[in-house]
């Protein structure tokens, strides 16, 4: 028999023993990225429910969900992210997941939230959708670009020879470096980020659901997170001021490969040339890394996901994708305040909710929480 009962904060230690015994030693139970991750967002703190066994008093489970702030159909909004679920082996069907889940919702609803979504895994996702009401707007594209295609071939397949067949097609992947006398592209850091507010307020309605990219989340999401090195680059026009576009990468391996992820990248559609000089500075940064392949989340029907496409990446095949990138989505509040049901997909005037619209979206992996 387990109760829900409300996290604390020092109830953190607690949690993180839990998450060791399913994780081990990772990123998801260090004490300085949880605290990062729960306590520091700009937008408010985690808001943690938790499952404890009536009889011992040990922790069940959990479920968590924080803040994120989107700019929506020329209004802020409230969304909370769901992340980092747990429930330990021994109490697994006792429906602590579900549970805890429409706590959380509840109380997040009370409290002003009005949607939740998520990028769940494979083994979490009928859970959602299945048991908690969660809709699948659609999934996020990954998009692929070779970099260095011989080694990927030695990599992959293990054939010295056949890699060496793959040089005639090396030039038409190689990242030529560019430059336009107009532009200049310049590393962003967290004490440049005065520009980012401007540049916030000009571009914050160029797609109808997009998460508040301020100075604060960004220097929050990309700066002050102790488990990952991100690379930022700005542009603005010569002799200028104004931030026209940036872009965020780090490098990581994936499936064996050494990889650049472009986390994020929004550019001015006044300027749209610019983003192809931003693709090509990151990209640039890779190489230099020695990375093998780059890689991006970005909705297809987006401007960045034209450039990126125009800049040497292609749309991954399903059958090579890592994992699917599917958005779940769940509304928490009526239009109006209302606390509503999430089996309504409407708001209650026969009106669909245009949340459930994946092409009014803007989400990269800046949005997700794990990359």
């Amino acid at each position: 028999m387990w109760k829900a009962v409300q996290y604390l904060p020092e109830n953190l230690q607690e949690t993180i023993a839990m998450t060791r015994e399913y994780y081990g030693e990772s990123w998801i139970s260090d004490i300085g990225y949880l605290k990062w991750q729960y306590e520091a967002n700009p937008a408010g703190p985690a808001m943690i429910q938790l499952a404890r066994d009536v009889e011992t008093g040990q922790l069940a489970g959990q479920y968590v969900v924080i803040p994120m702030r989107f700019k929506a159909f020329d209004q802020t909004v409230n969304g909370i992210l769901s992340l980092n679920t747990l429930t330990r082996q021994i109490y697994t069907g006792q429906g602590i997941f579900t549970g805890l889940a429409k706590t959380a919702y509840r109380e997040c609803a009370e409290q002003g939230s009005d949607f939740c979504y998520g990028f769940p895994n494979p083994n979490s996702y009928p859970g959602f959708t299945k048991k908690l009401g969660f809709t699948d707007i659609g999934c996020v594209p990954l998009l692929l670009r070779p970099l260095n295609l011989r080694a990927l071939i030695k990599d992959k397949v293990g054939s010295a020879l056949l890699a060496s067949f793959t040089l005639p097609f090396q030039p038409f992947y190689k990242v030529k470096e560019r430059s336009d006398e107009r532009y200049e592209v310049y590393p962003l850091t967290a004490f440049n980020l005065t520009e980012m507010n401007v540049f916030w307020a000009k571009i914050q309605d160029k797609y109808p659901i997009i998460g508040i990219r301020d100075a604060d989340y960004i220097r929050w999401r990309y700066f002050e997170n102790p488990y990952r090195d991100y690379q930022l680059y700005g542009i603005r026009k010569k002799n200028g001021s104004e931030l026209i576009g940036y872009i965020v990468g780090r490098t990581t391996e994936v499936e064996g490969l050494s990889s650049g992820m472009i986390v994020d990248f929004l550019i001015d559609p006044c300027v749209p040339d610019a983003g192809t000089l931003l693709i090509n500075r990151l990209l640039r940064f890779f190489v230099d890394n020695n990375m093998d392949m780059a890689g991006s989340l970005m909705m297809p029907h987006t401007e960045e996901s034209r450039l990126l496409k125009g800049n040497g990446f292609f749309t991954c095949p399903k059958a090579l994708e890592p994992q699917p990138f599917p958005v779940i989505y769940r509304r928490l509040r009526l239009q109006g305040g209302g606390v509503g049901s999430h089996e309504k997909e409407d708001h209650g005037d026969g009106v669909q909710d245009p949340f459930l619209q994946r092409n009014h979206w803007f989400l990269t992996m800046g949005d997700y929480d794990a990359i």
